[in-house]
């Protein structure tokens, strides 16, 4: 299969390139084909920088932020470029192709985060140093704000799907004009919006990679963000804006409470709920009693609030889900030191204007086009028909047919975390259960699709558990460079040699190492994590150590959501 793939990828390119791309010469000398490349040829596109580097590099295209200098770089050749392939679309990518003598064959591409435009150079570093081709695309629209959507259909299927096939097609075209062949493995590596667009991308173009990590995916976007607002709601009063029923504080506490209760229920005492579907902790067991003193309880008022949240949207008609609520152990979970937002709170509202709903542009620009809409006023049937109508065959990744994709020798890696507060973990399972179903069960799944559940990540990040696994997504870099530690590896090694993971060491450093480099960091501890459906089980020892734990399947009566 992997031989197979490998031809057909080369047989594509090479015919794609000789019918729609005005190469360089193979005989350029090597000085000059990094600005030759400006000159090149491809449809809808436009070359705008081409340019070698040497040591360092600035950015130059970054929003609301002071750009950053990036020193101790390999040299490469740094293309920048647009792409316009239908009216009202103008996607930005940016390329950079090591020397050719150390050109390692690959190309990878990097996601995205948020709604934000700005490529992920510091993850674009760690390819280039892999002697990778790497990748990086604006997503179709420049900053944070959600108005790119509004009135044009065309950038938030830019944001959607398209930015990123784009991208990545002319990357190819690219890296064979300078390379004189082309790539012989393509990758896409990305968290949060990463992933969702690494699913899009397997989902809608699965010629496109031979490899994918898709990490808190939040695939099923337009539900995700109508979660943003009935947590929202079912954390104020209704009409009032102004004063929130749960604080900060009382997350805190009930997180605290909650791994108490089911912290050691994995067999080690590590401030980690290894599974939350195992914990019977409920809000309630906190509510006040005669003499508590404040901030050591929780109201009725409070206590129904969370049950809200952990039961998540329903249909006011149907009583059925529109999204699966969040877990015990999310409501509070700190991502690190400093965490003003702690779980829930960084998500249920604009951190900037606690008194809006999180995503309420969505609503006002691309679903109701009503600069003036009152997110009181949705309708939690009629608006959910519309919401899903109006933006969910452009802008949802949820299809379980991977078919396509497995059929042309693909491979994917998700992960999630249990403790993450944006997307619920349930979710990525709901989707991993599905893709399931429509393979015909897991074997037939996992010869193309693995999903590692981590205990005690946060978002894509952080968190009490050991979460550092990963080169290719942001702050998870990993002290070993192998496929049982490195997850980019790992996929490599699925992709190249057959080797499909079964598990992977996760570590978590030491308190007060963050400044010390990676390879020096003392480690508090590590963990596997393991394939679905199997989870790390204690079965004795040292327990700082992963071999002190075995990957097993859960009992059955812990594996329903």
């Amino acid at each position: 299969m992997v031989a197979r793939r490998t031809v057909q990828r080369l047989a594509a390119a090479l015919s794609a390139s000789a019918a729609t791309i005005a190469l360089a010469p193979a005989a350029q000398a090597a000085p000059d084909a990094c600005a030759a490349l400006k000159k090149l040829a491809i449809p809808h596109v436009r070359i705008l920088v081409a340019t070698p580097v040497d040591g360092s590099f600035t950015e130059d295209m970054v929003v609301e932020r002071a750009p950053r200098t990036y020193t101790g770089l390999k040299p490469f050749c740094r293309v920048r470029g647009v792409s316009r392939p239908v009216r009202g679309s103008e996607i930005g990518f940016e390329i950079w192709l090591p020397a050719k003598r150390d050109w390692s064959g690959r190309l990878h591409m990097i996601g995205n985060g948020a709604y934000v435009s700005n490529m992920q150079y510091k993850q674009m570093i760690p390819r280039l140093d892999d002697g990778d081709v790497a990748v990086g695309t604006d997503t179709g629209h420049s900053g944070t704000d959600l108005k790119f959507g509004w009135r044009n259909p065309e950038k938030i299927k830019d944001f959607g799907y398209r930015a990123v096939h784009e991208s990545v097609v002319a990357a190819k075209a690219i890296t064979r004009a300078y390379y004189s062949r082309a790539a012989r493995w393509s990758y896409f590596s990305g968290c949060s919006t990463g992933g969702y667009q690494g699913l899009a991308s397997a989902q809608r173009y699965p010629h496109d990679f031979d490899g994918i990590i898709a990490g808190a995916p939040g695939n099923n976007r337009t539900s995700l963000t109508m979660s943003f607002l009935w947590n929202y709601l079912a954390n104020h009063r209704p009409g009032d804006d102004r004063h929130p029923i749960l604080s900060v504080g009382d997350l805190l506490l009930i997180n605290r409470a909650a791994v108490a209760a089911c912290d050691k229920l994995d067999g080690v005492e590590d401030g980690v709920i290894a599974d939350p579907r195992q914990c019977g902790f409920k809000p309630a067991q906190l509510l006040c009693r005669p003499g508590a003193s404040a901030g050591s309880c929780l109201t009725p008022e409070q206590v129904a609030a969370a049950d809200k949240i952990y039961a998540g949207p329903r249909d006011a008609r149907t009583g059925k889900a529109i999204y699966p609520g969040y877990p015990v152990g999310t409501e509070g979970v700190m991502s690190g030191p400093g965490d003003k937002h702690p779980g829930w709170s960084g998500y249920w509202s604009e951190s900037d204007n606690p008194a809006e709903p999180s995503r309420a542009d969505m609503f006002k620009y691309w679903v109701f086009d009503n600069p003036d809409w009152n997110w009181w006023s949705f309708n939690w049937g009629s608006d959910v028909d519309t919401m899903r109508a109006r933006l969910g065959p452009i802008f949802d990744a949820n299809d379980p047919n991977l078919s396509p994709f497995a059929r042309a020798g693909g491979k994917l890696i998700m992960f999630m975390g249990w403790q993450d507060p944006v997307g619920t973990p349930l979710e990525a399972i709901n989707y991993y259960r599905a893709v399931e179903a429509r393979a015909g069960g897991l074997a037939a799944t996992q010869a193309f699709a693995r999903l590692f559940m981590v205990p005690g990540m946060d978002h894509c990040a952080g968190g009490p558990g050991a979460t550092n696994f990963s080169t290719a997504t942001r702050d998870s870099t990993p002290p070993v460079r192998d496929p049982e530690h490195d997850m980019t590896l790992a996929l490599y090694a699925w992709v190249e040699k057959a080797r499909a993971p079964q598990s992977l060491i996760a570590t978590r450093y030491a308190a007060g190492s963050d400044d010390t480099p990676t390879a020096k960091r003392a480690i508090a501890f590590q963990r596997p994590i393991c394939a679905w459906p199997k989870a790390p089980l204690y079965r004795g020892g040292d327990s700082k150590l992963a071999s002190s734990f075995v990957c097993a399947v859960p009992s059955a009566a812990s594996r329903a959501p």
